[in-house]
């Protein structure tokens, strides 16, 4: 996870406490954080020209750069001790609204468009106004062109700064990079008297713009839930990868010389077997990371509380007990136990992981 998507976890999960923290904690203006006020707080009947330029310069800024994350509806002011810091909450009306102006407005800020770019809308006690977290992260296709002025930014500081001619010819030279990352395929999980088995296939993805080669994969287990539940991992494709399993709780996987991803292809190296019963005695927690040769490694881990997974096992033998238990919701005991987001998970899976 970059540094701009772990700021963008941190305010989604922490909401209106996260927004407040920045006032309270005078938060300054960073690499990866810039604070912005609506022009008109919302209170016009479309986006306004200079909440427009702003959006901009920063998805050219960011994603030209490493990535950041833009909070509206936060008054930024200077200090010469501190900085640029938050000052006071400027919150947006209707911010469901301006969101929909935001994401509708971004496909034409820059060009090309960064497609990428998310928003999340945290509305206040009124359940209406609010404010509008963008994360922008750092672009597979930069440079990025502002619109409508012509001119390329990167992130410097805390400000956003014409892009230098040393700097821009290094982004217009650079060889076409693979961007790799994380997926999963899910199978329903299966009852087998008071055990759950479950079976998760970890895949990799390039969605870059070059060949990826010596593509890898660790995972890390740091918990496991009951002490007769049971967990192991297998190679599903040992011809083209090699690695190892050590000490319990560690894996790395390392593709052949003959494999190589290119744009838009995935793989799966690896398929984990779990067997689940109680007590849970404690959570589930397991880190990774893949990578390529030619990109940066991209970390995710999956976590999960062992009041959760109590919660999700009861749910599962009492649906089952009453004859309502449904593929679904197999599923979403599985997609539950990992803590998946949508993004995650191949669209196109079918059945078992293991006959992919």
């Amino acid at each position: 996870m970059t540094r701009a998507e772990d700021i963008f976890q941190q305010i989604k999960i922490g909401g209106l406490d996260a927004i407040n923290g920045f006032i309270l904690s005078r938060t300054s203006e960073e690499l990866f954080l810039d604070f912005k006020r609506s022009s008109d707080c919302g209170k016009g009947s479309r986006l306004g020209q200079n909440d427009r330029n702003n959006l901009a310069k920063t998805i050219s800024g960011f994603g030209n750069s490493e990535g950041g994350v833009v909070v509206w509806g936060v008054d930024c002011s200077q200090n010469p001790q501190e900085g640029d810091v938050a000052k006071a909450l400027v919150p947006i009306e209707k911010v469901f609204r301006f969101k929909s102006w935001i994401e509708g407005a971004i496909s034409g800020c820059t060009v090309p468009p960064h497609s990428k770019v998310q928003n999340i809308a945290i509305a206040d006690e009124s359940g209406n106004n609010g404010f509008l977290i963008t994360l922008i992260p750092k672009s597979i296709n930069a440079p990025h062109q502002m619109l409508p002025n012509r001119q390329y930014y990167i992130r410097a500081g805390s400000d956003f700064v014409p892009t230098p001619h040393d700097v821009l010819s290094g982004l217009f030279g650079r060889r076409p990079q693979p961007h790799v990352f994380h997926m999963f395929t899910t199978a329903p999980a299966e009852l087998q008297g008071g055990r759950v088995k479950i079976n998760v296939g970890f895949m990799i993805r390039n969605q870059g713009p070059g060949i990826a080669s010596n593509v890898f994969i660790t995972l890390m287990l740091f918990k496991f839930p009951g002490p007769d539940g049971s967990i192991g991992f297998q190679p599903s494709d040992p011809q083209n990868w090699s690695g190892s399993w050590s000490f319990g709780r560690h894996l790395s996987l390392i593709a052949k010389d003959g494999l190589r991803l290119p744009p838009t292809a995935h793989c799966q190296p690896v398929i984990m077997e779990a067997h689940i019963e109680p007590p849970f005695d404690v959570g589930f927690r397991l880190e990774g990371t893949v990578g390529s040769a030619e990109s940066e490694p991209h970390a995710f881990s999956l976590e999960c509380s062992a009041e959760r997974i109590e919660s999700l096992y009861k749910d599962l033998l009492e649906k089952a007990a009453n004859g309502t238990l449904t593929k679904k919701d197999r599923l979403n005991f599985v997609t539950g136990f990992l803590n998946l987001n949508k993004n995650e998970i191949e669209e196109t899976q079918q059945g078992n992981p293991a006959d992919g």
